[in-house]
């Protein structure tokens, strides 16, 4: 497909000097283990918020333009590094970004590809204030989430709840989390099984009786990793257990 946005055009002109660069071994190593199907280009996470400011302001960016800019890095993305920029556009304008609905998510995660890719989007930008602002919004997106086909909007339904819990003991976090956590249990596919258990330590923080009380109850049904993983962070303040000797 032939990209219009002016914006992401010159974006990809400022990728050219990092296209050949780096030991190709290395970004093929790294391109497998962030679970993507797209190249990456080696540009380090300070190097990439850094353009990403740079952008913003150059662009003046306000929520239609952010929101159009989004729109073709997704579904236009031949390199892991537009996702990525994606995503740090919106961790570097905050305040557009507790404007935007709910439902914009929906469109991009049709373009995100492997652990990486989704968490970049969801795990890192939204706050438990933005998701409990417009709550009503986002707990309909949420368990539309979790029924969903596609496996990467099934581990966002979980990813999008990791910070806010960390961040808020409000019940409607917690309640949802659970509600998303048995709808998903079951699941083999590593994408959900991690999230699970990255959902329930997330839980440990406010939730840690209720965690070992659900931990107890669900041990045969829960995804292995997930309940030693849990299990650990609730005993130990740690997903791995320390082990002396």
């Amino acid at each position: 497909m032939k990209i219009s946005n002016e914006i992401h055009l010159n974006i990809l002109k400022k990728f050219e000097k990092y296209k050949n660069s780096g030991d190709k071994k290395n970004n093929e190593w790294v391109q497998h283990y962030l679970g993507s199907n797209k190249p990456t280009l080696g540009i380090k996470t300070k190097e990439m918020i850094k353009m990403a400011k740079e952008i913003a302001n150059k662009n003046m960016l306000d929520e239609k333009k952010l929101i159009e800019l989004l729109n073709s890095l997704y579904s236009n993305a031949s390199t892991f590094a537009e996702i990525d920029m994606a995503a740090r556009l919106l961790g570097v304008l905050p305040k557009i970004r507790k404007e935007l609905k709910p439902e914009a998510l929906d469109y991009w995660l049709n373009y995100t590809y492997g652990w990486a890719e989704t968490d970049l989007l969801c795990q890192s930008n939204f706050t438990a204030e933005e998701l409990l602002s417009s709550w009503s919004d986002w707990e309909k997106l949420l368990k539309k989430f979790r029924g969903d086909k596609n496996i990467h909007k099934r581990r966002a339904s979980m990813v999008l709840l990791t910070k806010p819990l960390r961040q808020s003991d409000d019940k409607r976090l917690s309640k949802l989390a659970f509600e998303n956590i048995e709808n998903l249990k079951s699941e083999k596919e590593i994408l959900t099984t991690k999230a699970v258990s990255w959902l329930l330590r997330s839980l440990v923080k406010f939730h840690k009786d209720e965690v070992s009380i659900y931990l107890k109850e669900n041990k045969e049904s829960l995804p292995k990793i997930a309940y030693r993983e849990a299990l650990a962070k609730a005993e130990t303040g740690r997903k791995n257990r320390k082990i002396n000797g």
